[in-house]
């Protein structure tokens, strides 16, 4: 392909990219602020031992339903990336394979929870959860068709009704003074009138009618084993370290960790979001033109370093004022120090992100399963050590979790960028790299003399960060590339 073919066609993805993005971070502007001030709602309303029971039950069904969606919502999204006339059997064929998954899952959880001992609390909330997380996962295929579709906008408009309605109704139940049982059932509710829009929408998308036939479900079942694989390795590190806690520290570290965990969720949204805009361009990438395809995975590394030292080294700075403004010092001040320790994690897991879909689009999620598999081995050994170890010392067995999961990433992010083909890796990362940590030095500089006016902090942290790398030059044309308005080629395209 000419040079200027080649740079169109890099600009055009970027471009399409970056709309998808601008779609999921609009959205995210109303689903965090809302999701963070349900969950505080729910944790200063329940107190951080059932907070914690939520926290292991939710754990403990996510990976169940893994089983139940089989890698689907990569593989649905790809296969209808690649032919997007297949929608109709996927959708159909899929809902009919998790129908049938679903139920035999929830037959089994009441008996589950009673061979493991667990109490009433954890006991309810393993039902309630496993009816909400059925809804959501029959959700997640209609969310891999519009994936797949690069109907971005669709899904992120599905995502705010849904946690408008989920912070409606849990809401309402908390004001009135209802306990857990009510909660989670306010949760199931939201859960399926969400789903409800979800079909809605790709009923306006006239996508024909739905069909089942036995090749779909071979293609489903085959191709979304590896993913399955895949994603069972990366669930199963938080269940190993939940139920390590559930043992070994004190009822409360759960509930501490479970509010690290989900402020720490908030934070990796911009990797999250990125991902998810990108995967379906690189696999219609991967098949049509590898040479831009390389690029976008360069430029999506550039950005998540950018993103990913910036999210980090705020968390570092400001982890006890946002922990007390959420949660509240009283119950959930020790929780700080797990969100410190997280902070490492989060520029780590954004590289993964990215690394982890540029694999999968280069067909090698099997390699990568493998290396995933190591990260077990260091929870499962580290775990018991390090886990009574903190609740000795610090009086929170969490913060051993939180070291165990910083080396366990380590690993993984060398080892994807070996697995990696050459292509999208060149010496501009390190550069990019080096910038970043200049320019996060300077956040440190400002930040640490402002830490007590953390509303004067933050945006000036934030604005020296940008600004240096604004000085540096890493801030250039490929990068808001992403931001630019959609050409005329676009339209056509």
């Amino acid at each position: 392909m000419p040079a200027d073919r080649a740079d169109e066609a890099h600009a055009r993805e970027g471009r399409r990219v970056g709309r998808n993005m601008l779609a999921l971070v609009a959205s995210q502007f109303v689903t965090t602020p809302i999701s963070m001030v349900v969950n505080a709602m729910m944790a200063r309303a329940l107190g951080a031992e059932t907070f914690g029971a939520i926290y292991l039950a939710t754990t403990i069904l996510t990976l169940a339903f893994l089983f139940v969606e089989w890698g689907g919502y990569n593989q649905v999204a790809a296969s209808v990336a690649r032919d997007r006339s297949a929608a109709p059997r996927v959708l159909g064929t899929g809902l009919l394979l998790r129908v049938l998954m679903i139920a035999l899952l929830l037959g089994v959880v009441p008996g589950f929870g009673r061979w493991m001992g667990y109490d009433a609390t954890v006991q309810v909330a393993l039902l309630l959860c496993g009816v909400r997380l059925a809804f959501v996962s029959l959700g997640m295929l209609c969310a891999g068709i519009l994936r797949g579709l690069e109907r971005i906008r669709w899904h992120a408009a599905a995502n705010v009704s849904g946690t408008i309605i989920d912070a409606a109704l849990v809401a309402t139940v908390l004001l009135s003074g209802g306990g857990l049982r009510a909660v989670l059932t306010a949760q199931v509710v939201s859960a399926a009138l969400t789903l409800t829009l979800q079909f809605g929408m790709l009923a306006r998308l006239r996508i024909g009618r739905l069909r089942v036939d036995r090749g779909t479900a071979t293609l489903l079942v085959g191709g979304g084993f590896s993913f399955l694989v895949l994603e069972v390795i990366l669930k199963l590190q938080p269940y190993i370290d939940a139920t390590f806690m559930e043992r070994l520290a004190d009822p409360r570290a759960l509930g501490w960790h479970s509010a690290a965990i989900r402020i720490q969720g908030v934070l990796l949204f911009p990797a999250t979001t990125l991902t998810v805009a990108l995967y379906p361009t690189l696999v219609r990438l991967w098949k049509d033109d590898r040479a831009t395809c390389d690029r976008m995975v360069r430029l999506a590394l550039r950005a998540i370093i950018v993103l990913g030292v910036v999210a980090a080294t705020g968390t570092v700075l400001f982890s006890t004022f946002v922990v007390h403004l959420v949660y509240g010092r009283k119950a959930y001040a020790p929780a700080a120090g797990n969100l410190s320790i997280l902070s490492a994690y989060v520029v780590l897991v954004y590289a993964s992100m990215v690394l982890g879909t540029a694999l999968i689009v280069a067909g090698r999620q099997w390699r990568y399963a493998i290396v995933q598999s190591a990260c077990l081995v260091i929870s499962l050994t580290l775990d018991p050590i390090l886990i009574p170890w903190a609740q000795r010392t610090y009086g929170n067995g969490g913060l051993g979790v939180c070291i165990s999961v910083v080396t366990a990433e380590a690993l993984m992010v060398g080892s994807a960028l070996v697995l990696l083909p050459s292509g999208p890796l060149d010496r501009s990362l390190l550069r990019t790299v080096g910038r970043c940590l200049l320019a996060a030095a300077g956040m440190v500089a400002v930040g640490v003399p402002l830490r007590a006016y953390p509303l004067l902090a933050i945006p000036a942290t934030v604005a020296v960060y940008v600004g240096l790398l604004w000085i540096q030059r890493e801030i250039d044309a490929d990068l808001l590339m992403m931001l630019r308005r959609r050409s005329p080629a676009d339209a056509s395209s």
